[in-house]
């Protein structure tokens, strides 16, 4: 009597691990599908992805070009306005040049006037004198 007991209590302990162990592998199995569906579902949105990414790489890559050609073009004209104030500073100092020759040639001038109106002055007043 007492095998029999404990046969049938085998059993029923054999049938509870058993619906226990069927009860954690269903779970299981209802998690990984879950997390595989996720997994898939996230697979499903890289080529999505890879062509945004790829679409803003070329947006960004044609934004370099262009300001890489404006770079350019900005460090052309930077040297040649470089190179036309180094000029005008050339002219400048040239010019600045031949208005110190002129004003000297002024002030000459302006002497050799006075002096000739002094003698012209000196013989009107000895023409007076005389006549």
């Amino acid at each position: 009597m007492m095998t029999n007991e404990r046969n049938e209590l085998l059993e029923l302990l054999a049938l509870y691990n058993n619906n226990e162990l069927n009860n954690r592998l269903k779970s299981e199995l209802e998690m990984l599908k879950t997390q595989h569906k996720k997994e898939i579902s996230d697979v499903k949105k890289f080529p999505k992805e890879i062509y945004e990414a790829s679409y803003k790489c070329k947006e960004l890559s044609e934004q370099t070009n262009s300001y890489r050609t404006l770079y350019s073009q900005l460090l052309r004209e930077w040297t040649q306005l470089k190179e036309k104030v180094s000029m005008l500073k050339k002219n400048n100092r040239k010019l600045h040049g031949e208005q110190i020759s002129l004003q000297e040639s002024c002030k000459e001038a302006r002497r050799l006037c006075e002096e000739a109106h002094e003698n012209i002055y000196d013989l009107c007043t000895k023409q007076q004198q005389v006549g």
